[in-house]
């Protein structure tokens, strides 16, 4: 595969994120602000996987992580404009030069950015109302990059909690929140009408506001506040549910390697993965196979490799795939993660650090295997492996 090698503008998902948090009535007295709301979202399978995926374009848009030579410019694009949602509308839907202003150009986000419109529509300017999607993310995603964009580069943070348990403040009609209620938030009243036209645009951010991966992501780049909510959501943005629990630890195990798919489309509200992909997967397993079979080293008594396969795609890139394989499959000998078509652009994999033979795993574009032009990584995944085989088919030593 292809080596991956004023205030406030911002990632629209971030501000959803921040937004969601202020779901529940206004009490009086007002709650601890460490109180977290006692309320739950059940996520549909498609915002659950959205959410995951926004959690990391998150982190590129502000100039976290992804390309190296565009973080610079997404850390900075748009950082003195004002906080005016009806301005950022008429940017996102008027010429080109007028998008620029708000948001970096960058191709190298447009395959991540796809996988995304397809498990969410409303995420995409043209929020699933047309036959063919725009290369723009929709007007709210970029109004809230904006905001946790300023937020992010004056160093303040803001309470999701204490925003959940204010939702109703931003419904329409609302009164404004008073000063004791901006302070619990961290907002200025600038930010909180803001946020309040955003989210009466696209309701859907508020949802979003309360996904564990995004508020956890919120947290790590210090956005959102510390306090129990955010921890709970650093314990529940975790793929442990999805983790290979066939092993008998009690029996000698055989190789085992993991084919995990990663930001890459399924089937709409399902969590079984679609017929491309699932072609994909077919291909690189009977490819390591047959691999196998030409190497004349492979001991005849060997036993063959056993695959696993997560039952739904999941967002891992360098940063966090000791964690995410570690909780798939912890038992797993090599990992091959399998990426949607260039969304490994929006992913910086050095090579000297972040695969094989540094890590048990690679990277792999599912055009590269559709196209059968992964004979080189097929082939570094059989020699991992291979010594492994071969030890485990040797008889245990008697003392």
């Amino acid at each position: 595969m292809k080596i991956i090698a004023g205030r406030r503008p911002a990632l629209t998902l971030v501000a959803i994120v921040i937004l969601l948090g202020a779901c529940s009535p206004i009490k009086r007295p007002f709650p601890p602000v460490s109180t977290p709301p006692t309320s739950e979202l059940v996520f549909t399978e498609n915002e659950q996987i959205a959410g995951e995926i926004m959690a990391y374009l998150i982190q590129v848009v502000l100039g976290v992580a992804g390309a190296p030579e565009k973080r610079q410019a997404w850390s900075t694009r748009g950082l003195d404009l004002p906080l005016d949602f009806t301005m950022v509308s008429r940017r996102m839907h008027g010429p080109v030069p007028l998008r620029a202003e708000l948001m970096v150009l960058d191709t190298n986000i447009l395959g991540l950015s796809r996988v995304l419109y397809h498990y969410d529509p409303r995420l995409n300017l043209f929020k699933g109302t047309r036959d063919t999607q725009s290369l723009y993310p929709c007007t709210e995603l970029m109004a809230i990059r904006l905001l946790l964009l300023q937020k992010r580069h004056y160093g303040e943070t803001v309470s999701i909690a204490t925003m959940i348990r204010h939702l109703d403040l931003f419904a329409s009609g609302s009164r404004d929140a008073a000063g004791e209620e901006l302070t619990a938030m961290g907002l200025t009243m600038e930010e909180f009408r803001f946020l309040k036209a955003v989210f009466q645009s696209e309701p859907a951010f508020l949802r979003y506001m309360q996904h564990p991966f995004i508020v956890s992501t919120l947290r790590k780049i210090g956005v959102a506040r510390p306090d129990a909510f955010t921890l709970a959501a650093d314990l529940k943005a975790s793929y442990d549910q999805l983790s290979d629990r066939s092993r008998n630890e009690t029996e000698a195990q055989p190789v085992t390697v993991a084919l995990v798919p990663a930001m890459i489309p399924a089937t709409d509200e399902a969590e079984s993965p679609s017929g491309d992909y699932t072609q994909a997967l077919k291909t690189v397993r009977t490819a390591i196979k047959n691999e196998l079979k030409r190497r004349p080293d492979l001991p005849t008594s060997a036993p063959r490799p056993v695959f696993f396969i997560p039952e739904r795609p999941v967002t891992i890139y360098p940063e966090n795939a000791d964690r995410v394989i570690g909780q798939l499959c912890p038992t797993a000998d090599f990992t091959v993660i399998l990426m949607g078509k260039n969304v490994y652009r929006a992913v910086f994999i050095d090579p000297d650090t972040d695969i094989y033979p540094h890590k048990r795993w690679l990277y792999l574009d599912i055009d590269d295997v559709r196209y059968g032009q992964t004979d080189a990584d097929i082939e570094t995944v059989v020699s991992a492996i291979l010594p492994v085989i071969a030890a485990r088919a040797m008889p245990p030593s008697k003392t």
